[in-house]
């Protein structure tokens, strides 16, 4: 009976010497061995065998890690109250600097990036701040990882998830956001209308130009038929003189004779007493058989009268 007790307790301290000696470290962790409180080294993930009862692991997280902060309150340059809400992600490069250098690490670097997001907003207006964030969050980023390197860790990413001006600032904005949308209605409005205003003026120039255009068109097609016609006409006449020109030149004397005698009858049987003629066309006249003896009658009348 004091046997079995005995290999019983052998065999407890034998599970609990294994329980104590051997460790497993899951990826994507390491560990830290610690040997009397001191630093003995690092471990891989795996199965590794420490001193018993003098040592012991703290697992530490390699994976990045992502951190939501709460919202903070901020004051800005022009005294505007928002409220900021941020978050980043990290992961450890230091694991000895991670354990024993700052005793919480992750609240260190929390608490320093609330810090610096407070000195950054300060320094700026509030539409800075709600334009800029992607401004804020390079220049936040900068800061925080010059400081977080001294903690064995590296900030990855920071992002600004939310800007929430105060209620009374909301308000004010809203208001100004309203006039701002009834002016550029209103201006939209106005180079509407300016543009319509403008396009029927050239419409109307256009269809004025184009109907002066037509009406001289008209006017130039006009004087150019009657400059026809007046040359052709002009052609007519000169062809007819030149025709008559032609038949006059071949015209025998005799012509000329016969026109002059039908002329002479015409005034003679006209109502006319005293008929005046040059003497050369008298004496012309009087070589003619028909005209000499009227002539003689009209004389011997003349005589006999006297």
């Amino acid at each position: 009976m004091g046997t079995l007790i005995l290999i019983g307790i052998i065999i407890l301290l034998i599970i609990l010497l294994l329980f104590v000696t051997v460790k497993i470290v899951t990826q994507p962790n390491k560990g830290v061995v610690v040997t009397l409180g001191r630093f003995e080294g690092i471990l891989e993930p795996g199965i590794h065998i420490i001193k018993p009862f003098i040592s012991r692991i703290i697992t530490v997280g390699t994976a990045q890690t992502p951190v939501d902060l709460n919202q903070q309150v901020v004051i800005t340059k022009d005294n505007a109250e928002i409220s900021v809400k941020i978050s980043l992600k990290y992961h450890v490069t230091n694991i000895e600097d991670f354990v024993f250098k700052n005793e919480d690490s992750v609240r260190s670097m929390v608490q320093d990036t609330r810090a610096a997001l407070r000195g950054i907003i300060g320094n700026k207006e509030l539409n800075e701040v709600l334009n800029g964030t992607q401004e804020i969050n390079k220049e936040l980023f900068k800061e925080i990882s010059s400081v977080t390197a001294g903690y064995g860790l590296n900030v990855d990413r920071i992002n600004i998830d939310s800007v929430n001006p105060s209620a009374d600032i909301q308000a004010s904005m809203n208001k100004l956001l309203q006039a701002t949308r009834e002016r550029d209605a209103a201006i939209a409005s106005a180079e509407g209308r300016a543009r319509s205003v403008t396009l029927e003026n050239q419409a109307n120039n256009q269809a004025l130009l184009e109907t002066n255009e037509a009406n001289n068109k008209v006017l130039v097609n006009t004087a150019t038929a009657k400059a026809t016609a007046l040359e052709t006409t002009t052609d007519a006449q000169v062809y007819q003189t030149k025709q008559l020109n032609i038949v006059l030149t071949d015209a025998s004397q005799n012509y000329f004779v016969q026109q002059n005698i039908d002329a002479f009858r015409d005034l003679a049987n006209s109502s006319a007493n005293t008929v005046v003629l040059p003497n050369a066309t008298a004496d012309g006249m009087g070589q003619l058989p028909a005209i000499g003896n009227l002539l003689a009658g009209d004389k011997a009348k003349t005589t006999t009268a006297k």
